[in-house]
């Protein structure tokens, strides 16, 4: 069993998405995507960086498993949950529903919000709230 989320990255707006897919990423899903985000803000306007950093930060010590974690381009692995996205270009987080396969932009997202009040609302740190 799992409890399956997704978690994406974009460069700006009509680029590809980059999609880290966990299978026990729905547990806490905003907080963690808060921490991975405010772990990358040194980086925030150079999006390989900042992408590398937020999904170092997410998948930890656990690289070398065979399972756990995805990568995919424009499209999401099994799911669960709603999924943030980071627009780098932007410097904001939109939350999507709930979807699995393509990603494109004719979805609406439920909100988008700029990455500081992203962190601010839901990262559960001491040292961000």
């Amino acid at each position: 069993m799992g409890d399956r989320a997704n978690f994406g990255f974009t460069a700006d707006t009509g680029k590809p998405t980059l999609f880290l897919y966990a299978h026990n990423g729905g547990y806490e899903m905003l907080n963690t995507f808060a921490l991975a985000l405010d772990h990358a803000l040194p980086r925030r306007n150079d999006d390989g960086y900042a992408t590398r950093m937020a999904i170092s930060h997410i998948v930890g010590d656990r690289w070398n498993g065979e399972y756990g974690y995805g990568l995919y381009i424009d499209s999401t692995g099994d799911n669960e949950h709603s999924v943030p996205v980071v627009n780098w270009g932007t410097q904001t987080v939109s939350l999507y529903p709930y979807f699995i396969g393509a990603f494109g932009p004719a979805q609406t997202p439920k909100f988008t919000m700029p990455i500081e009040a992203f962190i601010r609302k839901f990262a559960k740190h001491p040292s961000l709230v």
